[in-house]
């Protein structure tokens, strides 16, 4: 399976007021590239509330949206990093809030690819390194270059093409 994982998918500076806003944000942004189907945004919406996806850790709090893969046409991640942290539920304690910086949204076409993905995740969420740099980088393509061999790997290959 084939994964995009481009520049056009990277937002940096995005400013929400809830975590619902930047949910809307990436799957609309995922629709108009046409890699999800219509419903994917409501079901990203709908599994956030019931399982929520924000990851306790140390440094920059991230959060792994992601929804059925029935509503995906071509795998692609999209990537937003929030100027302000937004409030999520944490995935281990869903009534803990935990402040989010970044936002991964994986819009997975196997039913089991987001295994695999979060293991790649959770990598980069264990890098204090590369988080920090996520958050300073100026441009999308540095942030590209950054998570790109964290999120590649020998069994899927991550690429700027489909």
């Amino acid at each position: 399976m084939s994964i995009f994982f481009g520049e056009n998918l990277i937002y940096r500076d995005l400013e929400f007021d809830s975590s619902k806003g930047v949910l809307e944000f990436l799957a609309d942004s995922l629709y108009k590239e046409g890699f999800v189907k219509e419903g994917f945004k409501e079901a990203i919406i709908k599994r956030e509330e019931e399982y929520p996806t924000a990851i306790p850790a140390e440094g920059p709090k991230i959060a792994i949206p992601h929804a059925d893969h029935k509503l995906v046409k071509k795998a692609a991640i999209a990537i937003g990093i929030l100027k302000n942290s937004i409030d999520f539920h944490s995935m281990e304690e869903p009534e803990n809030i935990i402040p989010v910086k970044i936002v991964i949204m994986l819009a997975l076409d196997e039913p089991h690819g987001h295994i695999e993905m979060l293991q790649k995740i959770v990598t980069l969420i264990k890098n204090q390194k590369a988080k920090q740099a996520i958050l300073k980088a100026s441009s999308k393509e540095k942030i590209y270059e950054i998570l790109e061999p964290i999120l590649r790997s020998e069994e899927r290959r991550v690429g700027k093409s489909v």
